[in-house]
């Protein structure tokens, strides 16, 4: 799934071509219509997907759950949505320095977006304060 979000995104589809297949990639990964998707907290995605899973599981959803995020940042970029962009490459950082924090980074799939790629998309803004606890700067 994530793969064809990829090549769409690259390959120059329209963006909402590319969207909806980040939304049925959602829907796959966990298991709930879109609607329901999206009427959860970043906090309560997470959750749903690392609770109950052994950590190698758990890691690799959460990892895809922020690659996905990742790609639809890059549509929300190139559609010149700056606000929707940089929350949704945020979405994706959180994501990966929680997983980063919970799970072994052993065996991290190829998938799994850079943290430090994602920063610098995020480099013209100063992070949230619940952001940079996460990657340990000083917040303030």
């Amino acid at each position: 799934m994530l793969a064809r979000v990829t090549f769409k995104r690259r390959r120059g589809d329209t963006d909402d071509t590319a969207l909806e297949t980040v939304i049925v990639g959602l829907q796959r990964l966990f298991g709930i219509d879109a609607d329901q998707i999206f009427r959860l907290t970043p906090e309560q995605h997470f959750d749903l997907l690392a609770d109950d899973e052994s950590p190698d599981f758990g890691r690799d959803k959460v990892v895809l759950y922020a690659a996905l995020c990742t790609e639809a940042a890059h549509i929300y970029t190139r559609q010149g949505n700056r606000a929707m962009a940089r929350a949704t490459f945020l979405t994706a950082l959180r994501f990966m320095l929680k997983a980063r924090k919970r799970f072994s980074s052993e065996g991290m799939p190829d998938y799994a977006p850079d943290i430090g790629e994602l920063r610098r998309h995020l480099a013209d803004e100063p992070l949230d304060a619940g952001t940079a606890a996460l990657l340990g700067e000083p917040v303030g």
